[in-house]
């Protein structure tokens, strides 16, 4: 069994902190205020993105591109002999899913042994989070790649949040 990483967009709503002590790669989406563009988990704090909403500015969001994804290099994952699962923000908000299975396409051509799998949550928020928590988990008691994504396409109508 190969090993593999486990990626996330940023809208899994959990502290990059927490992210990182789990080696847990984010793939961030942009939100724009005022002209400013900014990068999710590394632009404005909430304090002042809440803030700025009271004030009426309006935050525009734009979705992860396919090749940002494939060009992450915290998702280059053959180059050490890794698979992939990535947990994606949901198809019903975004067109993220579909940017990061384009993504997933791309790797593949470029890293045709690595096993690639993203899955469309179906979740925002806490509802990614809590999916992330569980497939930690089940990483952590030795569960495979596969067995993970098919307990998350089993189970992810059944978050409540």
């Amino acid at each position: 069994m190969r090993e593999f990483v486990i990626t996330v967009n940023s809208t899994v709503d959990l502290p990059k902190e927490w992210l990182k002590e789990r080696n847990v790669p984010v793939l961030p989406l942009n939100y724009t205020i005022d002209g400013q563009t900014y990068q999710d988990m590394e632009g404005l704090s909430a304090k002042e993105f809440f803030q700025k909403l009271r004030e009426g500015h309006m935050s525009v969001t734009s979705q992860i591109n396919p090749e940002i994804g494939s060009m992450n290099e915290d998702i280059s994952i053959d180059k050490e002999g890794k698979d992939l699962l990535h947990l994606a923000f949901s198809s019903g908000l975004s067109g993220t899913y579909n940017s990061m299975r384009i993504a997933a396409e791309e790797l593949a051509e470029d890293y045709p042994d690595a096993k690639i799998i993203v899955i469309d949550t179906l979740c925002a928020c806490m509802g990614e989070g809590l999916l992330l928590y569980k497939v930690l988990q089940l990483k952590d008691q030795g569960k495979t790649l596969e067995e993970i994504a098919e307990w998350v396409e089993a189970n992810k109508l059944h978050i409540c949040h």
